[in-house]
């Protein structure tokens, strides 16, 4: 499959659509070509059919989006068609997939703080951030960061539940795992080997720990 095709294939890739649709809103010219895309992706576990009509999902726009950037289309065509949203619902399916228990747009108040993705499994917590980036400078980069390792120190402070958390950022632009002071910025296509093995390597990795709870005063 041609990877401008598959570019293409991300601007009609609607929630809800039809054969038809999906040939306008893409701007292949050939009928018979746009027909031999959505068979590729249907093949590739992308979106569902019935008759007519097609559906995709969050998960199914990244997963179109990974295989065009495999196949060397540009990143800033393909991360046109992404939100933060798409990168926010793959996080929560893989970390659910793994066994962790997820929870998406964290809030927080007094500081005013929100976490985009939060998966626990027996007291240790990823938080993740997911940064819908075309390009950014290590000094940018490092300043989001630092931001999330203050999220994750808050949430280890408000739940005694959490032993440890790990700050991560989620990002369509990177091209392998990097570690900014200690912080992983992790490129989506490879969340979830990430994922899998990050207890493994927590000595590489800055990680918030749970202190000790605070004393209970006694009452006079």
């Amino acid at each position: 499959m041609h990877p401008e095709l598959l570019v293409r294939a991300l601007a009609a890739m609607e929630g809800q659509t039809t054969h038809e649709k999906f040939h306008m809103d893409s701007g292949i010219a050939s009928r018979s070509i746009a027909n031999e895309v959505i068979g590729f992706m249907r093949d590739m576990g992308i979106g569902t059919s019935s008759g007519r009509a097609l559906a995709f999902s969050g998960r199914d726009r990244l997963q179109a989006a990974v295989i065009a950037l495999q196949s060397r289309c540009d990143v800033e065509q393909v991360s046109e068609h992404l939100s933060w949203k798409d990168f926010e619902c793959l996080a929560s399916e893989v970390l659910s997939s793994l066994g962790y228990s997820t929870r998406t747009n964290v809030r927080f108040t007094k500081p005013r703080m929100e976490i985009d993705v939060v998966g626990v499994d027996a007291g240790f917590c990823l938080a993740v951030d997911c940064k819908h980036w075309k390009r950014g400078n290590l000094s940018a980069i490092a300043q989001f960061c630092e931001k999330q390792a203050a999220r994750a120190e808050e949430i280890v402070r408000r739940d005694r539940k959490i032993s440890a958390a790990v700050p991560a950022i989620l990002t369509l632009h990177a091209e392998r795992v990097r570690f900014v002071a200690g912080i992983p910025v992790i490129p989506v296509m490879q969340f979830r080997s990430f994922a899998m093995d990050v207890k493994g390597f927590l000595g590489e990795m800055r990680v918030v720990r749970q202190g000790p709870a605070p004393r209970q005063r006694r009452q006079k």
